[in-house]
């Protein structure tokens, strides 16, 4: 069994899941052209295309909006937070729609968000919080 770094074997996941199910996208801020703030989507576009790796706009609940809407009509959206410090503009929506779709409404929402944080950018307070816990005691979310 080889060695890969976080970064490595996220990508190689994005990959795969992307080759087996051709529902599977990513979206998110510098994702596609620039290969994301870490480089884990690096490659994504030029093999799956501008479709399937979207750039957004800078605004985290209308990135996470875009894919709970996107996962209901059966999508399976990979959101990226350019650094999870951001997530905080996307609390709401994460919280108050994404974790109770399914049980007000019966709307599946199966999404990913990803975010990460801290890693070799020497970002200080800037980018390198854990927020996680805030999102821990919400019914209906996965935390990973």
């Amino acid at each position: 069994m080889s060695e890969a770094t976080y970064l490595e074997a996220i990508r190689e996941a994005l990959f795969e899941e992307m080759e087996r199910d051709e529902n599977v996208f990513c979206l998110g801020e510098d994702i596609g052209a620039y290969g994301g703030a870490f480089k884990v989507t690096e490659g994504l576009m030029a093999k799956y295309g501008e479709q399937r790796v979207i750039d957004t706009p800078i605004s985290e609940a209308a990135i996470i909006g875009a894919a709970a809407g996107a996962a209901h009509m059966g999508m399976r959206p990979v959101c990226e937070m350019q650094f999870i410090d951001f997530i905080s503009t996307g609390y709401d929506m994460l919280t108050n729609y994404v974790a109770t779709a399914r049980y007000r409404a019966m709307l599946p929402c199966p999404m990913v968000v990803r975010g990460p944080s801290g890693g070799y950018v020497r970002g200080g307070p800037f980018h390198s919080q854990n927020p996680e816990a805030a999102f821990l005691h919400t019914p209906g979310l996965k935390i990973v």
